[in-house]
Parts: C-alpha cells; sequence; structure tokens
C-alpha cells in the first residue's frame, strides 16, 4: 500500500494525528491529493491507496478521527451501505468527502443525507480540490446535512434499579467494541456513582460548564471532560449536599449540542425527573431507555415518567428496560401483567447478577461474567438495538429466510 504521512507535531498525544485523511483507488488521485497538501502546506496529512474498508480499519486504530476525510467509492458496490459503515467509526465532526465516476445527482443527493459534506467526480484536480476544501477556514466550502452525534438519556422508575449501571457499561461496550467516542455526562449534582464505577475522580467539570456560558466553545468543553479512555469521556460534578445555586438548563443545551458534534452519543444519566436539568435532558434526548423492576410501585411511577417524557415536543423514543437489582424471586409482578400495566412490553430484562457486578463496581472494572443469558450479553443486546445492528442469531435468521424466498 502506497501511503504519504506528514506529521510535523512531535507529541502523539495531540488533539489529532492526522487533519486530513485520504484513501483513493488510483495514482492520479493520489498524486493530484499530494500536490494539494503540499500546495497548502498541510503538516498532518495522511494520505493511501485504498477504498472505504481500508478506511474503517484506519480509523479503528485511531482515539481521535481527523478533520478531514476524503474516501474513494470507485470500488465500492454499494456506497451507501459502506458509507453508513464507515460513519460508525468517524466522529460527527469530521467533515467527509467521497469521491467516484458516476456523475449521479441521486447519488449525490442521497451522500448528502449520509451527512458527506461533498460529492467529487474524477478527474481529481488540485483546483477542485481548492475550491472544496478551505484549509485556512477548516471547513469544506459545500455543507449540506451535517451529521451529529445522538444524545441519550438513561432514568429510573425509583432510585436503586441499575440505572448507572446498565447506562456505563452500554457506554464500555460502544466504545470498546464498536469504536464509538461516548461522553456520559452523571445529572447528579451532588455526586452520582458513575466516576466510582469507572474508578476515577471528578474534576466538577459540569458545574463549571453550567456557571461559564459565556466561556462555552469545543475546546473549553474538552478541558473539563474527564477521560477514562480514548473514546470515553465523563462530565460530573460533586457538589456540596446543602448547595443551593441555581443552574440555567439553557447553558446546560447549548453544552450539549456543542458535545454533540464531536461525539457519537452522549449519555445523560438522568438520577430524577425532578432534577433541575432533567427538563433539557428529555428535550434534547433522541433515546430515552426508562429502567424499572417489576413492583407495583415501580409499574405505577414507570407510567408517569413515559408520560412525561412522550408528552415533550421531541418526543423522543422511549424503550422500558427492567432489571432484577436484588436476589428478591418472589413478590414481584408477572412480566405479562407489568406489560399491561404500563401499555407496552419492555425491550429487554436483566436478570439478577450475584457477584460480577458487585465485584466490577468496586474495583471500578468492566463486569466479566460470560454466562449467554448474562449481564454482559443483555448489554449487547442493548448496544445492538441502539446502534441498529443485528446479533448473529438475528442475522442467522435473515441469512435462511433470503435463501428460503430464493
Amino acid at each position: 500500500m502506497s501511503t504519504l504521512e506528514f506529521n510535523l507535531t512531535k507529541n502523539r498525544s495531540a488533539v489529532r494525528v492526522a487533519e486530513f485523511v485520504a484513501f483513493v483507488a488510483d495514482k492520479d488521485t493520489e498524486q493530484a491529493l499530494k500536490r494539494f497538501v503540499l500546495e497548502e502546506a498541510m503538516p498532518h496529512v495522511h494520505i493511501a491507496i485504498g477504498g472505504v474498508d481500508d478506511a474503517i480499519v484506519h480509523l479503528s486504530k485511531l482515539d481521535r478521527s481527523p478533520q478531514f476525510l476524503l474516501v474513494d467509492l470507485q470500488s465500492s458496490a454499494m456506497p451507501l451501505s459502506d458509507l453508513g459503515r464507515l460513519s460508525e467509526v468517524c466522529e460527527p465532526s469530521v467533515q467527509v468527502i467521497a469521491l467516484g465516476e458516476r456523475n449521479d445527482v441521486g447519488l449525490f443527493r442521497s451522500l448528502l443525507k449520509l451527512g458527506v459534506r461533498d460529492y467529487l467526480v474524477k478527474p481529481l484536480t488540485v483546483e477542485l480540490l481548492k475550491r472544496t476544501v478551505n484549509v485556512a477556514q477548516g471547513s469544506v466550502n459545500q455543507v449540506s446535512f451535517a451529521r451529529t452525534g445522538k444524545a441519550i438519556a438513561f432514568t429510573g422508575s425509583r432510585g436503586g434499579v441499575g440505572v448507572t449501571t446498565i447506562a456505563l457499561n452500554l457506554a464500555r461496550h460502544l466504545t470498546s467494541e464498536t469504536h464509538r467516542r461516548v461522553a456520559y455526562i452523571d445529572l447528579n449534582l451532588s455526586g452520582g456513582s458513575a466516576n466510582t464505577m469507572l474508578g476515577i475522580e471528578t474534576n466538577n467539570g459540569l458545574w463549571e460548564v453550567l456557571q461559564n456560558a459565556h466561556r462555552l466553545d469545543p475546546q473549553y468543553l474538552e478541558r473539563t471532560l474527564v477521560a477514562k479512555d480514548g473514546r470515553l469521556f465523563v462530565l460530573s460534578t460533586e457538589q456540596d449536599f446543602g448547595s443551593r445555586s441555581a443552574v440555567d438548563p439553557a447553558t446546560f443545551q447549548r453544552a450539549l449540542a456543542l458535545l454533540c458534534d464531536s461525539f457519537h452519543y452522549v449519555f445523560l444519566d438522568v438520577d430524577s425527573a425532578r432534577n433541575p436539568l432533567a427538563g433539557a435532558a428529555f428535550d434534547a434526548a433522541k433515546r430515552v431507555y426508562v429502567v424499572s423492576d417489576r413492583s407495583v410501585h415501580s409499574a405505577r411511577q414507570c407510567m408517569r415518567l413515559l408520560r412525561h417524557i412522550e408528552d415533550r415536543d421531541n418526543t423522543p423514543q422511549t424503550s422500558v428496560v427492567l432489571n432484577s437489582p436484588n436476589a428478591a424471586s418472589h413478590g414481584k409482578v408477572q412480566a405479562d401483567d407489568f406489560a399491561e400495566a404500563i401499555g407496552r412490553s419492555a425491550l429487554h430484562e436483566f436478570h439478577f447478577e450475584p457477584k460480577s457486578l458487585q465485584v466490577a463496581e468496586n474495583l471500578g472494572e468492566k463486569p466479566k461474567e460470560k454466562s449467554p443469558n448474562g449481564f454482559n450479553q443483555s448489554i449487547i443486546r442493548i448496544a445492538n438495538d441502539l446502534t441498529g445492528q443485528m446479533t448473529k442469531t438475528e442475522l442467522s435468521l435473515f441469512s435462511k429466510l433470503a435463501v428460503w424466498r430464493k
């Protein structure tokens, strides 16, 4: 594989390893790109011969995505599907330029709807690249349908039903197994359990953000996040229990919008619907997971929560997740009766895990249980629901159905 790479930054922990990354199918296009980056004096560049699959492999290994990504669709039989897979490893802020041989208006419009900033038809020239990429401003000139990440809210029918346990381990799975970048916001202003479960300390970044509306920008927000690893970041605070300082939901909404530009998912751990930021969280959420146990009180509270969330103007998609946080086996409301009471079936039910969860939470680690019906497998099912991916069983059934239809 032919590769050109400039990196004049000695510190490998720079914000981005390369500002401009390109995978192209032929030498002529590669040479045009080389001339372009040299004329524009772009110092952080990676250019290689390859296609969408090569771009996916390369980006999967990076902690941060590039500012610009140019990918050649010449060898792609299903360009929309391939770019959909590529978007799973790209941060929403990446400005993607597609390159191809087809002068197809329909394809162009479909690509724009996927979040691609522009579609260029070969042959590629330096002049065409200069008209498309504004290096000085750091943007692609023809910007349409800008892609942003999704805010996902998690809340519980009552305390102690395992909201943070489920949400945090879902975030862990998405960052480690599917290469998404996730910002996790613990909205418990007095201090939730997220930091303890991750084995990190809070820097009171959430409080700083809420008190400094005039300073909100991507760079300031990035400094307030506490990194668990290269893809999972936490925003939280621990205010005194007697603190009565007011917070502005509008400031939180602006911060949330900025985070959605840089992360695939922003997880909102809503400790209570009475939290002063809960309304703003539900208003911004594309999806809300309500965690409940199978008790009469939880069933009643679950119904109230669902009405409260679904009556909002943005009408987020809501799902109920059942959890068994304790070993009680008698006195639970039957699953069918619970579904009838709240007017819908639960998306999934987590079964009681007697040991591994408690050990993992105390050590700040990922649970190590490997049961086929255990906690980690349940997290995978929720992750597949969120990302729209199929499980291996579903893929097998789909393949059999396709063969049968033939």
